[in-house]
């Protein structure tokens, strides 16, 4: 039953905004313990909501996770394991069920409509249609050196002419529609920042001093899987010097902070419309990066907490009854976010395997929601290959669909292509010392354990998909058709 048809004597639906960074990872914000960034409008939302600290990515790429976050669904039930496969057509998302409650829906930026995540928008822009976005997507992909991943540095153009602030302009628009609309609204940003390559217009780019920041924890790479050589070959890694290392991640904290100060803008304009007492707002990303942890950069076909913790915050609407500011350490995964926001419409969500958060936060969130997270990727049959700056490393790529599972001590990954990973994250966390490798001693039984839940899981997921008789989405492994 629909939730959203109500007396008219009851409350009017709440507005939903859902502000998205891409490839923006955890361990980046200030809100999370980043002392090296600024950040004050987001820094400001983890001071009135819900911060989610453990919450972890389905996918640690675009195409995958956001398919789960519109769906509810992992990967391996609705069959977007990787950058060119598309949404099935037989899985409701969730633009659609916003829509045909009678909410007034809108996207725009990098919200991957061309894989099929583009059903229930009323009104949408994507950045890689003719216009303004694409015009300031090309200014920025089109920056930099090509024959290593770690350039970086400005875009030559004001910051009023960079994606983030073409995309803050054209959601002030969408606002304006949709309180013409006279509906409750749902409106979804995807700013395209802080994805590679590591370019941002100025002033952002000089914003940090690369002297003052705090690298990521270095080891001995050797105990990583082989692909991890064959990817830092690739993109570059022997080329770059630690002040190399260092610019990118000032620039990276400089997009992270480009969006933050136009994030900011359109609550103002909320604001300034008096939308605010009944508007939730929603931060999170997609997925992380690993800005060389691991001596990488970018992101690969790969499961480590670099490239799957990310923020998330929830604010509640000024006017609203709801529990108060709060940290919670608890484990969360994006596939929450597909029934919670359905939950703050009022919307019954249809069969999906995430968790309600907000009936679970007004409950107290005593006891964890979830004693672990996982996430999928790989499947990979395509012609990309390497694809920085942009992209990632063709040896990052996986013909196999891995899966992996993390609990706040553990991490395991089952990959049938180049053997499986087991990490202590309490011993290990930055996972540098794979415990699988050979001549390490023999597994300590709480990973078998660990294992034995994942092929549960995956068990889960196959008949899940099949019970719900998912029709796969076109893979688009042809030339021209990609």
């Amino acid at each position: 039953m629909n939730r959203l048809a109500r007396r008219e004597d009851e409350v009017t639906p709440p507005n939903i905004v859902y502000l998205m960074f891409d490839q923006a990872k955890a361990a980046a914000m200030s809100f999370l313990g980043n002392g090296d960034i600024a950040m004050p409008y987001c820094d400001s939302l983890a001071k009135r909501g819900w911060v989610f600290e453990q919450t972890y990515s389905a996918a640690p790429i675009c195409t995958p996770s956001r398919a789960s976050v519109h769906t509810g669904m992992y990967p391996q039930v609705h069959g977007v394991t990787c950058h060119q496969n598309r949404a099935p057509f037989n899985l409701p998302q969730l633009a659609e069920l916003m829509q045909q409650a009678g909410y007034y829906t809108a996207a725009a930026g990098h919200y991957e409509p061309e894989r099929n995540l583009c059903r229930g928008w009323h009104e949408q822009a994507p950045m890689h249609e003719r216009g303004p976005l694409f015009e300031s997507w090309q200014a920025h992909i089109k920056s930099g050196r090509k024959d290593v991943a770690w350039s970086s540095g400005a875009i030559d153009c004001d910051a009023k002419d960079g994606n983030s602030a073409r995309l803050t302009d054209r959601a002030l628009r969408m606002l304006d529609q949709a309180e013409a609309s006279g509906r409750p609204f749902f409106l979804h940003l995807c700013y395209d920042d802080p994805h590679p390559p590591y370019f941002v217009p100025r002033p952002y780019d000089t914003m940090f001093d690369p002297d003052a920041l705090t690298l990521p924890a270095q080891g001995d790479l050797a105990e990583l899987p082989a692909w991890h050589e064959a990817a830092r070959a690739e993109v570059g890694t022997d080329k770059a010097t630690e002040a190399d290392m260092r610019q990118v991640l000032a620039v990276y904290y400089g997009m992270i902070r480009y969006i933050d100060d136009e994030m900011a803008r359109v609550e103002r304009a909320l604001e300034a419309k008096g939308l605010m007492e009944n508007t939730w707002i929603i931060l999170g990303s997609d997925h992380g990066d690993y800005t060389g942890e691991k001596g990488l950069f970018n992101k690969s076909e790969a499961l480590y907490g670099c490239l799957l913790h990310v923020p998330l915050v929830i604010v509640p609407p000024r006017g609203s009854s709801e529990p108060g500011p709060r940290r919670i350490a608890d484990l969360v995964s994006t596939v929450d976010l597909f029934p919670t926001i359905l939950a703050m419409a009022g919307i019954d969500p249809p069969v999906n395997q995430g968790h309600d958060l907000l009936d679970w936060v007004r409950a107290g969130h005593a006891a964890p929601i979830r004693d672990a997270v996982f996430a999928q990727i790989g499947d990979y049959h395509g012609f990309i290959g390497t694809s920085w700056p942009t992209g990632m490393p063709a040896s990052g790529r996986h013909k196999s669909l891995i899966h992996g599972i993390r609990t706040t001590e553990r991490a395991y990954v089952i990959d049938p292509d180049n053997g499986d990973e087991a990490y202590d994250l309490v011993a290990d966390p930055n996972e540098l010392c794979n415990l699988t490798n050979p001549g390490t001693a023999e597994l300590p039984e709480e990973f078998t354990a660990l294992k034995a839940r994942l092929e549960g899981f995956m068990q889960d997921c196959l008949r899940m998909r099949d019970t719900l008789g998912v029709v796969p989405g076109d893979r688009g492994f042809v030339k021209g058709w990609e």
